[in-house]
């Protein structure tokens, strides 16, 4: 029997779980269900319901202190020019010292008045907001990140249509928002571009590319928006003025919603990963671009292998019977390759087995990695190091370390190469030739920036640029 909230919290022996505790009962019910299991991944879904303990559960307030009271970052969301969404500075540096390198909430709020305030990975860096990414992380038992989005009044477009790597949990706390759900236009019509990353950087994500909205609503204070990768959205704060009519009070004031993602793409847990690392393991590529397969087969490989997380509780299967669907994820995603292979010839030349348990192996290591950097921000543990105040990047840094030790030993795992060939399968990209030779800092930065706040390309740049003084870092965004 799944526990309660207010018994999980307890369990944790952490204070700041108890503000947590209804996330935990939300969350949990989900993981439980049949129903959202089979959906995962596949549909998106609107919670109209006021889910109990939601409204209000991180205010202005409680950001003005967060950012206050640490050395935080943020973004400015932009659109226009070349290009897809990007991320502009909330504050620049005003002198040489910590102090003056430091962003203030007045910075926050001047920018709240041009758009969306976004803070990644906030949930690695807020006490009360790692309490929330610790309470997803046990119902899910799949990594995960929480990213904090703040959008004043009227603005036409707080973010224009994109599209992200994760499954994605919107749950609006204060003010409210407009929001359009769209179905994923064909990975085939745009293959050199992301999928799981249209309408950012460089590419665009034009409307003329998407048809009628699959979920079009204002969500306003306790509801809920699931969206899964992939799925292109935009939103709005001024279409939204019968929602804040008819609530008065509750839904007045700036946007503030919580994005919990679920972070099998950026981790490598997806059954294309699995795919492509089971080949180069076996010193067979055969050249499959993802992005060039049909619609249904590239989304089939987009999935979770169903003896991870919270999803191996609905789908009974064994081991043995995972690892078939790897012979048949690679047979099925190039036929006039494979087709004639015997099934069994072929499990055993992929080690098909082997591959299975290692990706389950992988995921347990990286959901304890995660649940140790949460465990440490609801606990506000913040290490000094010489000359430097406390502040909570210097702990995130640590365990974004660890983590990306993780995430290069598996995929060290599967050989030689393996981790220039299977990042970018990890990013649901085309995978890379085994003699790519492009370094792997830089194939590191779409992992590294979790771990970061704003507009950096991870911690490490944060880190360089309050020992550099507050110099302003060149190191590229991703």
């Amino acid at each position: 029997m799944a526990l309660s909230g207010s018994a999980w919290a307890a369990a944790t022996g952490i204070p700041a779980a108890a503000a947590a505790a209804p996330y935990y009962d939300l969350f949990s019910s989900l993981a439980a269900s049949p129903d959202f299991a089979r959906a995962f991944g596949k549909a998106p879904r609107l919670f109209a319901d006021r889910l109990e303990g939601i409204a209000r559960s991180f205010t202005l307030l409680e950001l003005e202190e967060a950012v206050d009271s640490d050395f935080l970052d943020a973004g400015r969301g932009v659109s226009g020019g070349v290009g897809g969404w990007k991320m502009a500075a909330v504050s620049q540096p005003r002198g040489p010292s910590f102090d003056e390198a430091k962003m203030r909430y007045s910075d926050v709020a001047a920018s709240l008045a041009g758009g969306t305030v976004v803070f990644n990975s906030a949930g690695a860096h807020i006490p009360k907001l790692g309490a929330v990414c610790l309470a997803a992380l046990d119902a899910f038992e799949l990594p995960n990140c929480l990213n904090l989005y703040c959008t004043g009044e009227g603005t036409p477009t707080s973010a224009p249509p994109h599209t992200d790597k994760q499954d994605v949990f919107v749950l609006q706390t204060c003010g409210t928002k407009h929001w359009r759900v769209y179905e994923p236009p064909p990975p085939h019509e745009r293959p050199l571009s992301d999928p799981l990353a249209r309408g950012k950087g460089d590419d665009v994500l034009a409307l003329s590319e998407l048809g009628e909205p699959l979920i079009d609503t204002v969500l306003t204070p306790g509801q809920m928006l699931y969206v899964p990768a992939g799925f292109p959205h935009t939103t709005d704060t001024i279409h939204t003025a019968a929602a804040r009519d008819q609530l008065g009070d509750a839904a007045a004031g700036a946007s503030v919603h919580l994005t919990v993602g679920i972070d099998t793409h950026i981790w490598g847990l997806n059954r294309w990963s699995m795919r492509s690392g089971a080949l180069h393991r076996a010193r067979l590529h055969d050249g499959v671009e993802p992005t060039r397969l049909a619609p249904e087969m590239y989304w089939r490989l987009m999935g979770v292998p169903h003896h991870l997380g919270f999803l191996r509780r609905h789908f009974p299967e064994t081991s043995s019977s995972v690892a078939a669907q790897l012979v048949a994820d690679v047979v099925d995603a190039n036929p006039a390759r494979w087709a004639t292979a015997a099934e069994a010839e072929l499990s055993h030349t992929l080690d098909a087995a082997a591959v299975t348990a290692h990706v389950a192996e992988h995921a347990a290591r990286m959901t304890a990695r995660q649940r140790a950097m949460y465990v440490d921000a609801a606990l506000d543990k913040r290490p000094t190091s010489p000359g430097m105040p406390a502040v909570s990047l210097f702990r995130v840094k640590g365990h974004m370390d660890v983590m990306e030790q993780t995430m290069e030993e598996h995929l060290q795992w599967y050989g030689p190469g393996a981790v220039a060939a299977a990042v970018e399968a990890a990013v649901g990209v085309a995978p890379a030739s085994p003699s790519t030779n492009q370094p792997v800092e830089e194939r590191k930065g779409e992992r590294s920036a979790k771990g970061g706040m704003g507009t950096s390309s991870g911690l490490g740049k944060a880190v360089a640029k309050k020992k550099a003084g507050g110099k302003k870092s060149k190191s590229k965004k991703r």
